[in-house]
């Protein structure tokens, strides 16, 4: 497809059918030679992994956090604003990695469309937030593990994740996605199941036959007071969960970060985006929705179990259970949310491993850390990663609730400066077509409501950050929580430190929107999507289609027995 300039007379030839991504070199005539990463993604996978690589603690534990900060009301409201914050940003990340499905992803396109500085920063910090999640989601398999097992040491949990997510990312990329795709599955699953018990529980189909429809909604009420009494305390309470949601709910990044691994990103990428609304729609919003029905905000067996673990003690699903007499679902509820809790941390640990590499390979990170494997494992970073998470190792001195609550602190914050630079990357790229006179038409994907969903989703991430820490504000006891500073805005301050020395140290200059490059190297990813696809014999595809055939089959038959 050729792609005129206006208000000049060049013309640049874009084959806009076949993008991919080219970091090395490439098997062309008799040249051969081995991209540094490789495409072992297939479109399952990376449907599965936008929206089950962020399921986990924070919809299945944590979410009882939110629901005794702001109450039923709140958290549905919260939780519904975020998921469009997430939905615009989603929008802007599709149509970006649809275009350049780069390793980096949008660290790439903040250093080619913001500024080298910009993309170092968001770069760090994309790394910082993945291991912070990385970090809450090991604290909180300790916990369930000790459900089980009480009297056992935190550091053996700690110690078993660290080897399960080497294993799973020190092979070969396929590993990790047929893995987390099966890992994923089973939290789907799950929530879908949770869903369909609080229908049935809150019309009378429970071991007690107590129809409690909106109980907890009338009494003890539909928002609870944080910090103050009155409209201000139930106001505070419901900016509070925000907090939470960021924890808790993402996507975007994930599908961002797998474009530069993913088979025929073209149609894979854009099929997980248009999905995004719906995903979100029925895992967040409705999950949300059951716990403020299987429990009230103030039920003690909640308080106790959110302070003092992390395990399904603190999960308001297990605990609505208990109360309604169901006493093996916990059990089992527990077995899976480990695998989940698991897969997070995995999926966690993979992405921060690629950013990390990425940055490497641009000079931004010691220059070990860009090597890779014969497989195209970068085993460097990832054995960086996993020394970070180490210091989940906290848990066994300082308590499995106070270092989880620490690690959302961190973690949802620095989410937030991921999304917001994501947004202001589009925002860039577009200024650019505009100054030099391509349409947006020639682009692959289109997302949806653009620029105005961009813009969206930029405004609502600068206010969250901004007020994030609101509560170290608000003297209760007339002392100010220095600790509560720090974890509210570590993140602000590292991209702030991290940018700015940049700047000082390098002098990079901001990219100008009539100069920057917007449609380089598509030659290269050409060439990498033939490449890839040379490699993948047709069989590979076929036998995978006969197994998920068989297995549909298989499942169909033990439903009717």
């Amino acid at each position: 497809m050729d792609v005129e300039s206006k208000g000049s007379n060049s013309k640049v030839e874009v084959d806009v059918a076949s993008l991919s991504l080219n970091l090395g070199e490439y098997k062309t005539g008799t040249a051969t030679a081995r991209m540094q990463t490789t495409r072992g993604l297939k479109s399952r996978h990376i449907q599965l992994i936008s929206i089950g690589g962020v399921i986990g603690t924070g919809l299945f534990i944590g979410s009882g956090r939110a629901l005794v900060m702001g109450g039923p009301l709140s958290c549905f409201l919260a939780y519904t604003i975020f998921c469009a914050v997430v939905w615009c940003v989603a929008q802007a990340a599709g149509e970006l990695a649809t275009l350049h499905p780069v390793n980096g992803s949008f660290i790439h396109w903040a250093h080619r469309f913001i500024d080298p500085a910009a993309g170092v920063a968001c770069g760090w910090n994309y790394a910082y937030a993945c291991i912070a999640f990385g970090c809450a989601d090991i604290v909180a398999v300790t916990g369930l593990w000790q459900y089980w097992f009480p009297d056992t040491s935190e550091a053996i949990w700690v110690s078993f994740c660290l080897v399960v997510f080497f294993i799973l990312n020190a092979f070969a990329v396929r590993l990790y996605g047929e893995a987390e795709f099966y890992f994923a599955s089973g939290k789907v699953i799950l929530i879908i199941g949770l869903i369909f018990f609080t229908f049935v529980a809150m019309l009378g189909g429970n071991p007690a036959h107590d129809r409690i429809g909106f109980r907890y909604w009338k009494d003890p009420g539909p928002m609870a007071e944080y910090l103050v009494e009155g409209a201000l305390g139930r106001f505070l309470g419901f900016w509070g969960v925000f907090r939470l949601a960021a924890f808790s709910i993402g996507g975007p990044e994930f599908v961002a970060m797998c474009s530069a691994e993913a088979i025929n990103p073209r149609q894979s990428i854009p099929k997980a985006i248009r999905r995004v609304f719906w995903r979100l729609a029925a895992f967040y919003i409705l999950g949300i929705l059951c716990v403020g029905i299987l429990i009230a905000y103030n039920d003690q067996d909640l308080l106790d179990g959110i302070a003092n673990g992390t395990g399904v003690g603190a999960s308001p699903f297990v605990i609505g259970m208990q109360h309604l007499g169901v006493k093996v679902l916990p059990h089992i509820i527990n077995a899976v949310i480990i695998t989940s809790a698991t897969s997070c941390g995995n999926s966690f640990v993979f992405v921060a491993v690629r950013s990390i590499h990425a940055l490497a390979v641009q000079g931004q990170a010691p220059k070990f850390l860009g090597y890779t494997t014969k497989r195209g494992v970068p085993l460097p970073a990832l054995l960086f990663v996993l020394g970070i998470c180490s210091t989940s190792y906290m848990t066994v001195n300082s308590g499995a609730a106070v270092v989880f609550g620490w690690f959302i602190d961190l973690s949802s914050v620095a989410a937030l400066i991921n999304f917001f630079w994501m947004c202001l990357a589009w925002i860039r790229f577009n200024a650019g077509m505009k100054a030099q006179g391509i349409s947006r038409n020639v682009l692959p994907f289109k997302g949806s409501l653009l620029p105005y969903s961009a813009w969206f989703g930029l405004v609502w991430c600068v206010l969250l950050t901004m007020t994030n820490g609101f509560a170290v504000f608000i003297k209760i006891d007339g002392d100010f929580d220095i600790q509560g500073f720090f974890t509210a805005y570590f993140g602000v301050i590292l991209s702030v430190l991290i940018y700015g020395g940049w700047k000082i140290v390098k002098r990079p200059s901001a990219r100008k929107a009539s100069e920057m490059d917007l449609l380089g190297g598509l030659e290269e990813i050409d060439a990498d999507e033939q490449w890839c696809g040379s490699e993948l014999p047709a069989a590979y595809y076929v036998v995978g289609k006969i197994c998920r055939v068989v297995t549909l089959i298989m499942v169909c038959l033990v439903i009717n027995e």
